[in-house]
């Protein structure tokens, strides 16, 4: 059923490909998200460095994008490690729906994120979400309800235990959190959005989530590719005041496996090269490192990046 919900929602967005005729694009989610900021990041870089044209294709949400880059209709895309390897096994939102000609270009970032309230809210910690209003249902995304679960478990709470508030994608939630129609969010730490978001509620605050091995434990049994990860303070990371724990899972570059080597290489090119220039977009992208792009996990790397990854040098990891 959640595959369905992607494919309605494409049909939309892919009314907009043929625009995109004669340069690649890379799918992102609707314009102002999180994914959408790494996106125009990426294109720039591929622009200035390689010469690569790519242009970011919003959806609602990026997860509904996998089944065109399968078949190749889309050249790139960005999503995290949970909702691939779903894609990739047809486990899950996928189950009878394998999308196997998924191949990964590049580990780009960490992704780190953690409950996000209004400054002066009375919230303080995870447990005192109880009885709060909370976003559910994410019906167009995979890990919407597993990251939500996630957070509550590290305070010992479920969704038994807080009003569920129905939202269709992450960017729904954010736009509900600015209205005032829930009480807390997933804050993705140093993505232009969620500096937005800040802006327009007047400050945020994230919550520091218990980082005791039973937390982590509770972690993993809902959402296995996630981790906890102490985060300093820095200058360029908005409404992260104090040391904070938050929960981490990485964020993918794929594409289908009849993607031309060219630009495959391109892109990869870009990013080896592009850091600083992408870290002056997104604040975030200061934890992406080139050295770690090619990451260990199970699933198929397009041959042109293998290549790449063996010709600099860059190991598995």
């Amino acid at each position: 059923m959640l595959l369905k919900n992607f494919l309605g929602a494409a049909a939309l967005a892919l009314s907009t490909v043929s625009a995109f005729a004669e340069p690649a694009s890379i799918a992102t989610s609707r314009q102002g998200s999180s994914t959408h900021n790494l996106g125009l990041a990426i294109s720039t870089v591929a622009a200035e460095t390689s010469g690569l044209d790519i242009r970011p294709l919003p959806f609602q949400a990026t997860s509904q994008a996998i089944p065109m880059i399968d078949t190749g209709e889309i050249a790139f895309g960005l999503d995290n490690a949970y909702a691939l390897l779903e894609a990739s096994t047809g486990r899950g939102a996928f189950d009878g729906f394998q999308q196997s000609q998924i191949r990964l270009v590049a580990r780009l970032l960490p992704l780190r994120m953690t409950v996000g309230v209004r400054a002066e809210s009375d919230i303080q910690s995870v447990a005192d979400l109880k009885g709060k209003r909370i976003p559910s249902g994410f019906g167009t995304t995979v890990t919407g309800e597993l990251l939500i679960s996630s957070f509550l478990g590290t305070g010992g709470l479920t969704y038994d235990d807080v009003e569920r508030v129905p939202v269709s994608s992450f960017s729904a939630m954010a736009d509900a959190f600015i209205a005032g129609d829930i009480d807390a969010y997933i804050f993705v730490i140093g993505s232009p959005r969620d500096a937005n978001v800040s802006v327009q509620v007047g400050g945020l605050r994230g919550l520091d989530l218990d980082d005791s091995p039973e937390s982590l434990a509770t972690v993993k049994g809902i959402l296995p590719v996630g981790t906890l990860y102490e985060l300093e303070p820095a200058e360029n990371l908005v409404d992260i005041n104090d040391t904070t724990t938050v929960l981490q899972y990485d964020y993918f570059v794929y594409t289908g496996a009849s993607a031309a080597d060219a630009e495959v290489t391109g892109l990869l090119e870009a990013l080896n090269t592009g850091k600083g220039r992408m870290e002056e977009m997104v604040a975030s992208l200061s934890w992406f490192d080139p050295a770690a792009m090619y990451a260990d996990v199970p699933m198929p790397y397009h041959p042109a990046a293998i290549a790449f990854f063996e010709a600099q040098g860059i190991p598995k990891q």
